[in-house]
C-alpha cells in the first residue's frame, strides 16, 4: 500500500525519535535552579561545581544540554571507552548509553551479540544505565513495517533480562526528545553531585535527614 504524506511523517517521527509537533505533549518546564545542597542548615551549593559532560565522538545526533545551564557546566566531545555520555573525572566509573526506539529494535534483533558484549563492559562501571528515547508504551506498541521481524514482547523482555543479568538500569523516557534530554541532564548532574560530595569529604547526602 502506498504511504500517504501523513503516514510518512509519522514514520519519520518514529525513526528520528522526535515527537510529532502537532501532538506535542503537555508537560512542565524543567527546573531552573541549582540542586540545593546544605550542611547544618546552611546552603553550600555555590561550593559545588557543575559537571562537565563528555559526549562520545561517535554520537551522530547527541543530546542538546544547552537548556540546562543550572545543571550542566560544560559539554565536551571525546572518545569514550563505553557508553555515549559520561562526566569529566568520572570516565572510569560512570557511563550512560543512549538508544532511540529504532536503534534499540535493530540492536536487539540484528546486533544482539555485539550489544550484549557492550553491556558486559558497561556493567563494570559503578554507575551505569541505558537511557531510551521511548516510553514503555512505545516499546510495547506495534512497530513500523521496517521492523516486522521484531515483536514488542521480545524487545521489552530483552530489556528486562538485560537489567536482571547485568544489573544495568533501563531508563524509559519519551519519544519527545526534550524530555529525554532533561532526564539525561538530571541523571548526569545528580550522579556527579553525589560523587563530588563523597570524594571531597562532604558525605554522600544533599541535606542531612533527607536525600
Amino acid at each position: 500500500m502506498a504511504k500517504t504524506p501523513s503516514s510518512v511523517t509519522e514514520e519519520a517521527c518514529l525513526q528520528d525519535n522526535i515527537a510529532d509537533p502537532m501532538h506535542e505533549p503537555n508537560f512542565l518546564s524543567p527546573p531552573t535552579g541549582r540542586l540545593i545542597v546544605k550542611r547544618k542548615g546552611h546552603g553550600i551549593t555555590r561550593q559545588i561545581p557543575k559537571p562537565v559532560v563528555l559526549v562520545d565522538t561517535r554520537e551522530k545526533t547527541p543530546f542538546d544540554f544547552s537548556r540546562f545551564t543550572n545543571w550542566i557546566g560544560q559539554v565536551k566531545r571525546c572518545k569514550l571507552s563505553v557508553g555515549d555520555y559520561s562526566v569529566q573525572g568520572m570516565e572510569e566509573i560512570l557511563a550512560l548509553e543512549r538508544k532511540t526506539l529504532s536503534d534499540l529494535i535493530t540492536t536487539v534483533i540484528q546486533e544482539r551479540s555485539r550489544f550484549f558484549r557492550m553491556c558486559e563492559r558497561l556493567s563494570q562501571y559503578r554507575w551505569r544505565a541505558v537511557i531510551l528515547e521511548a516510553s514503555y508504551e512505545d516499546i510495547k506498541s506495534p512497530y513500523d513495517e521496517e521492523f516486522t521481524v521484531a515483536h514488542p514482547n521480545a524487545v521489552s523482555g530483552t530489556l528486562d533480562a538485560l537489567e536482571a543479568r547485568f544489573g544495568i538500569p533501563v531508563i524509559y523516557t519519551s519519544s519527545y526528545r526534550l524530555l529525554a534530554e532533561e532526564k539525561a541532564a538530571s541523571w548526569l548532574s545528580k550522579h556527579f553531585t553525589y560523587w563530588y560530595l563523597e570524594t571531597n569529604g562532604f558525605g554522600r547526602v544533599l541535606q542531612e535527614g533527607d536525600l
